[in-house]
């Protein structure tokens, strides 16, 4: 069975029910109004091409459903507008002042390369992308204003880096405090950040912390359909205090080797759904946040109902990760029929002391997720350390130190349905802290290979002075319970300390 999970003025979007990863078990032929369309193989797809406030007939693989798509008031194709389009000629002012006289119109680009400086997208606005039409931003630096950490009375957060209020670099698509906006199509959002300098010397503020591709700020009711969104200058998609979210069918790439480029940074969001998606990125594919301590203490709001589904991660840090900005705590998520391949950990989470005792994380699910050649499966890490950090007594001894305000809790979490292959270092690692040990993990229906051609032993966790393992079972520090229930591991014990 298929159902639509999205409809816009120009397309439609279906999301089969089968129980596989991302892919259906076989093709299946898509019909639009009695015409063969297309073949297809994925569980999450999408339509384009359709008009506005028209009815249409889909026959997916002998299943009818019939959908209209929106009302708009008017289509404005840019280029008869007057834009460029030609790859160098910025064409900022007049695709600014088409969003900004924009209500609930269909702005269209047609194919071509619209040169650019940040858009800002305002509520009620559909921008649609056609195929082979590529929004590509400027390479100067000078093209973006910096965007203010903190509003005038100090009353909301403009802008943040690594989870802390801070002054940004806009990022090419943004938006403040709107709703009901569509940014779909077959086109591209190019950063443009391999052309630019915004990877040299990455961790170095100059006037301002890099920007994203696409950032939303205290937005309700958006949604970004069909899309290659690449190159960006640090995170590619950073919904932030935002909810009523929608990120479907898109396809998410940075080069491997760009810094801090994550695909999908969800921070202190409601209501948020990531579908049919795949990510190829320098950093983690998915990392979900509510900020650092800071936000708990003046602008509480954790990342909750969130709904990860279909999607594809390849070859990024995590496949999907929790934190480790996540003070606010995050709960209620729900991560299915995934596929994570020749990632570095496939479900991670990450927090540490000091994140604060709002950083609850529970109520997080996992069901039928496959990997292949990922290096650790299972990672759950309450001594999150990066290299780039001194030692620090409080945060990293593992020696017991007395809960208070800054010491951050692991609920359960259920690991149901995944079947880990060729896997390099080790099936899972969990490593909770003495004074706040992880409530409770449920390994149900696991089954764990091992790639006997990886010899090298790597740390499984981003841990000071963490041991190293090669083709290793199951690790369990400072767990509470353990629950197991057809765990099958190629030939390795489980620990437990």
């Amino acid at each position: 069975m298929f159902n639509v999970i999205h409809v816009s003025p120009v397309s439609v979007s279906f999301e089969s029910d089968e129980d596989r990863p991302y892919y259906a078990g076989k093709p299946f032929d898509v019909k639009v109004n009695g015409q063969f369309c297309r073949s297809e193989e994925k569980n999450v797809f999408t339509i384009f091409g359709l008009k506005p406030s028209e009815d249409y007939e889909f026959d997916i693989d002998g299943q009818i459903l019939k959908v209209r798509t929106l009302d708009v008031r008017r289509i404005v194709d840019v280029k008869q507008q007057g834009a460029h389009a030609d790859g160098k000629t910025l064409d900022t002012e007049l695709l600014q002042k088409i969003l900004d006289e924009s209500d609930n119109d269909l702005i269209v680009f047609k194919k071509g390369d619209y040169y650019t400086g940040p858009l800002n997208i305002r509520s009620n606005t559909y921008l649609y992308l056609e195929k082979d039409a590529c929004l590509i931003g400027s390479k100067e630096r000078s093209d973006y204003p910096i965007i203010r950490a903190y509003n005038e009375d100090k009353s909301a957060v403009n802008a943040s880096w690594e989870g802390e209020p801070n002054d940004a670099f806009m990022s090419l698509i943004t938006s403040f405090d709107s709703e009901n906006i569509m940014i779909l199509g077959e086109g591209t959002i190019n950063g443009n950040a391999d052309k630019a300098d915004w990877w040299v010397d990455p961790l170095v503020k100059r006037g301002a912390w890099r920007g994203n591709n696409v950032f939303v700020n205290r937005c309700k009711n958006v949604s970004f359909v069909g899309l290659n969104i690449i190159n960006s200058p640090s995170w590619n998609l950073h919904p932030f205090y935002s909810k009523d979210l929608d990120f479907i069918d898109l396809t998410l790439r940075s080069i491997p080797t760009s810094p801090n480029t994550d695909g999908f940074d969800p921070e202190s969001c409601k209501n948020t759904r990531l579908l049919g998606t795949r990510i190829y990125v320098g950093d983690d594919c998915v990392a979900i946040k509510s900020g650092k301590k800071i936000m708990a203490d003046d602008f509480y709001c954790p990342t909750e109902d969130l709904v990860i589904r279909n999607c594809f991660m390849g070859d990024g840090h995590g496949g999907v990760v929790f934190g480790s900005e996540s003070s606010c705590g995050i709960r209620n998520v729900e991560v299915s029929r995934c596929i994570f391949k020749n990632t570095d950990r496939g479900l991670r989470i990450k927090t540490k002391r000091g994140r604060g005792n709002k950083s609850n994380i529970e109520n997080i699910s996992f069901d039928n997720i496959l990997m292949d050649g990922v290096m650790s499966c299972l990672v759950v890490n309450m001594y999150y350390y990066l290299s780039r950090d001194a030692y620090d007594p409080y945060a990293d001894t593992k020696e017991y130190v007395k809960p208070d305000e800054r010491t951050p809790h692991i609920g359960t979490f259920n690991f149901k349905n995944l079947n880990c292959l060729n896997t390099k270092v080790c099936a899972g690692y969990f490593y909770g802290l003495p004074e706040s040990k992880i409530d409770k993990i449920i390994l149900d229906h696991i089954n764990v290979t091992f790639d006997k051609t990886f010899t090298k032993q790597v740390a499984p966790a981003m841990i000071y002075d963490c041991e190293k393992l090669n083709n290793a079972g199951f690790c369990f520090y400072n767990v509470k319970e353990v629950e197991t229930n057809e765990v099958l591991i190629e030939g390795v014990p489980y620990r437990t300390e």
